[in-house]
């Protein structure tokens, strides 16, 4: 029974060692997505609110804490230490918790990205003309996105252009900005725009921004999977170490009675008694 219980904690042993290298990798992957979101959302900040960036940096942050806990579960492993393992299965615990409302988090935002994103584009368009940072950040979009206006080029009909601004491009009674031409042509060293994105904006980012969110839902959920196997290894190897170090202070305590009792009978109803003399008292003599 002793035998069965080493082989079964020495496999616990090495499935929790493959798992927490798992975990290495699985964080640094989940590091590399948490930091690649980040900058898409920055990119477009401007059309964001500040709420969208938290499950982003949340899932960097249980990405940079999961490389640490590692350390724990390898450690404790390899030195079948139960605190270090308990350790282990408890910080886990805890991320799969935060894992999971990132993951809750990044779902719920899918619901309310469109609205915001209509409002917010439909708001800010009309200072195009009149602010830097909206300028920047419609042309910014609107490049390399290839897209035109809100719902398409024809938006920017309402926003006319202040007088001296000659460097749009001017398509019948309206003016659109440069950022949308998508091919030009060149002729006397005269660039004229020859065709304009069709598209609008607002799909085209609320399509982004709603497959970033599912990309980190998706992601937490699958670590969250993998470290609930972890918890459940950790604990059983905990367990098993317990066992072991009982079992094996009991054995120690067998031969340490055997080794007492080498040489006393092991069956003392059949031992001899050694016979009782009894001396006869007469009182005290006289000298």
């Amino acid at each position: 029974m002793a035998e069965n219980m080493d082989v079964g904690m020495k496999c616990i042993k090495y499935l929790l060692l493959c798992i927490t290298a798992i975990f290495v990798l699985s964080s640094a992957l989940i590091i590399s997505v948490g930091t690649t979101i980040y900058a898409i959302y920055h990119d477009i900040s401007f059309f964001l609110d500040s709420q969208f960036f938290s499950p982003a940096v949340f899932i960097i942050v249980i990405g940079v804490i999961m490389l640490f806990v590692s350390l724990f579960g390898c450690i404790g492993a390899l030195k079948e230490s139960t605190c270090l393992v308990n350790i282990f299965a408890v910080i886990l615990s805890v991320v799969l918790a935060l894992e999971l409302s990132a993951a809750i988090a990044a779902y719920s935002q899918r619901t309310q990205v469109a609205a915001m994103l209509d409002d917010r584009l439909r708001d800010t368009m009309p200072y195009y003309y009149e602010n830097n940072e909206i300028q920047d950040a419609f042309d910014f979009i609107q490049e390399r996105m290839n897209c035109c206006g809100v719902d398409s080029y024809m938006d920017w009909e309402a926003v006319p252009p202040p007088a001296g601004v000659i460097s749009e491009i001017v398509v019948g009674n309206m003016t659109v900005p440069v950022s949308c031409c998508a091919a030009s042509n060149h002729e006397e060293d005269i660039e004229e725009c020859t065709k304009l994105y069709a598209n609008g904006c607002l799909p085209r980012v609320f399509y982004l921004i709603y497959q970033s969110a599912g990309l980190l839902g998706a992601g937490a959920m699958t670590i969250a999977f993998i470290q609930t196997i972890g918890i459940v290894f950790s604990f059983s190897l905990a367990r098993s170490i317990r066992r072991a170090k009982s079992e094996r202070e009991r054995r120690r305590w067998e031969i340490q009675e055997r080794v007492i009792n080498a040489y006393t009978s092991l069956n003392p109803d059949q031992e001899k008694v050694a016979p009782i003399v009894y001396v006869p008292f007469h009182g005290q003599t006289k000298a």
